[in-house]
């Protein structure tokens, strides 16, 4: 065989391992590949590969063969000005160095293979469509290498090999980051509609930023109404175990700087920026090197009715902090996180509306209950003891937390009916005549009439569970009133409501008697289970009682 056929064999081969690589779609262990075969090509004894990042100007130290030491280099950056390799790049040809230990253009400070001799050292810069993409060196190889143009051929072929490589590695998995992106913003908004647990919802968004961005640390700061600080609401990654109750003074440090005046801040080496408020860190324990941070800024939200509309408003700012691999913030990220932090805002936003309509809801509640109980002393606090009573029943029956709620709030209505109720009947001290007695007995089918009046039987929050109002008189023999309905005719809010009630009942002071004791009122209950009261609330009273959710009137005011 010729010497010319044993080299066209030889590239062939080469061509063929070229191939093998470019298979691979995960960008590490393609260039690991590639490397190694540039190293076998020119018999050189160890390599480096640098990836170029365009966003700092800096070479990312990616691969090393031939030193285990220089290993722990992996994912440092240097300027891309610096040594060989910046030499290689500005003048967007080949470098071959005879004596490298000699040559001042070489770049001691990494620390770059310092365990190994160093002699020869051919460099060639990475170079797609007149862009920087990365640096390859290889080291100790025969002078004679450069001498032959074949070789240089096939190192060059190689190369470029390498760069369309990369570009389409890089592609991909830009590709499948995006989607991710996508996937992940998606999930975000469908669970926008599923749940009004705000903190449940924004753990989850500043999770998937975390993961996304592929960040140590975000956060959430919130300013607070009165100091106008910012305050802590929430950190994943990293900062979760090490931030406690934190809290920036209004103006100060870079997430004080973006929520006064509504901008975005990236911030690469937080050492270079006076703004960063340094304390935080300090407090716990926590290193951060560089931020993106944005502001929070929640939407115009426009109210049904004659609400009117909720401005947009700034409310605090998110931030991301160190990107692995010690990279700089992309614009990519930057618009992914302003648009997590904006779902935040509005989650944010949302929440404090339905806490601020519940919080109304429950306080208009209080207000018709507590004149209820006004209009007769004897009876005051009645309708709160019966609804925390009704809640620990419901609780220990096992009973979802939506149902729980709706105990809650029907049962603290229970006699709401007694508003239309004449005063002298409900407070007449002596028996009442048969007439009174029926018109006493009126006031669940009142309470009921009641709120459909006014619109609330509608409310699907509260679906089902008015029965507490029209059923907490009736029995399970069919002898109780109004409508004489038995078993399990009678629904499970009204038969834990009618425990609640007979029990507070008799453990409260009544001008006619004294109140009893707790222990009495569980013996009156149990005697009358089965044909008046459910047992299973029953015995679900005594269990609160035991482990302390239900205390008598006597007991809470001792």
């Amino acid at each position: 065989m010729t010497v010319q056929q044993t080299r066209l064999q030889q590239y062939v081969e080469v061509i063929q391992q070229a191939n093998q690589i470019a298979a691979s779609t995960e960008l590490d262990a393609l260039l690991d590949k590639m490397l190694g075969l540039i190293i076998s090509v020119t018999q050189a004894e160890a390599g480096t590969l640098y990836l170029y990042d365009a966003a700092t100007h800096e070479l990312e130290f990616k691969v090393v063969h031939g030193s285990a030491e220089s290993g722990r280099l992996v994912g440092s950056r240097i300027s891309a000005d610096r040594g060989v390799a910046g030499q290689a790049l500005r003048s967007a040809g080949p470098l071959f160095i005879e004596d490298v230990a000699s040559d001042p253009r070489w770049d001691r400070a990494t620390g770059e293979l310092a365990g190994l001799r160093l002699r020869t050292m051919y460099c060639v810069p990475l170079i797609l469509r007149g862009q920087p993409v990365g640096v390859v060196q290889v080291f100790n190889l025969p002078m004679d290498t450069c001498d032959d143009a074949d070789e240089l051929a096939l190192i060059e072929l190689l190369c470029s090999r390498l760069v369309t490589e990369v570009e389409k590695t890089r592609l991909l998995e830009e590709s499948q980051r995006r989607a991710k992106r996508q996937q992940a913003l998606v999930e975000i908004i469908s669970n926008l509609t599923t749940t009004l647990d705000s903190d449940t919802l924004l753990n989850r968004i500043m999770t998937h930023a975390c993961e996304l961005l592929g960040v140590e640390a975000t956060s959430i700061w919130l300013r607070d109404a009165q100091s106008g600080d910012l305050v802590l609401h929430l950190a994943t990654g990293e900062m979760r175990e090490h931030m406690h109750a934190s809290r920036v003074p209004s103006g100060h440090g870079i997430i004080g700087h973006v929520v006064d005046t509504g901008e975005t801040v990236v911030v690469n080496d937080v050492t270079k920026d006076d703004r960063f408020y340094r304390n935080i860190d300090a407090q716990s324990g926590f290193q951060t090197r560089a931020i993106l941070c944005v502001p929070m800024r929640a939407p115009k939200i426009i109210l049904s009715g004659e609400r009117g509309e909720v401005e947009e408003q700034v409310i605090g700012g998110a931030q991301a902090l160190n990107p692995f691999s010690k990279r700089a913030f992309s614009q990519d990220d930057i618009s992914l996180f302003e648009s997590l932090a904006s779902q935040a805002a509005t989650v944010i936003r949302l929440a404090r509306l339905y806490e601020e309509t519940d919080k109304l809801f429950t306080r208009i509640i209080d207000a018709i209950t507590g004149a209820i109980d006004l209009k007769d002393p004897y009876t005051r606090g009645h309708s709160q003891r019966v609804s925390d009573f009704s809640v620990a029943i419901a609780q220990e029956l096992g009973l979802p937390s939506q149902d729980v709620y709706r105990v809650r709030i029907s049962s603290k209505l229970h006699d709401v009916g007694k508003i239309r109720v004449p005063d002298r009947i409900l407070k007449k001290r002596k028996g009442l005549t048969e007439a009174e007695f029926r018109q006493m007995r009126q006031h669940p089918t009142y309470g009921l009439e009641f709120l459909r009046e006014n619109g609330l039987l509608d409310l699907e929050l509260l679906e089902n569970s008015w029965q507490a109002l029209s059923q907490h008189h009736e029995r399970l023999d069919g002898r109780g009133y109004p409508a004489g309905i038995k078993g399990d005719e009678i629904t499970i809010f009204g038969r834990i409501v009618a425990v609640a009630d007979v029990f507070d009942a008799i453990t409260s002071h009544r001008p006619y008697r004294p109140a009893r004791t707790a222990e009495q009122a569980i013996t009156i209950l149990r005697s009358a289970a089965g044909t008046e009261f459910d047992p299973g609330c029953v015995e679900a009273l005594v269990r609160a009682r035991e482990c302390g959710h239900i205390k008598t009137q006597d007991e809470r005011a001792g």
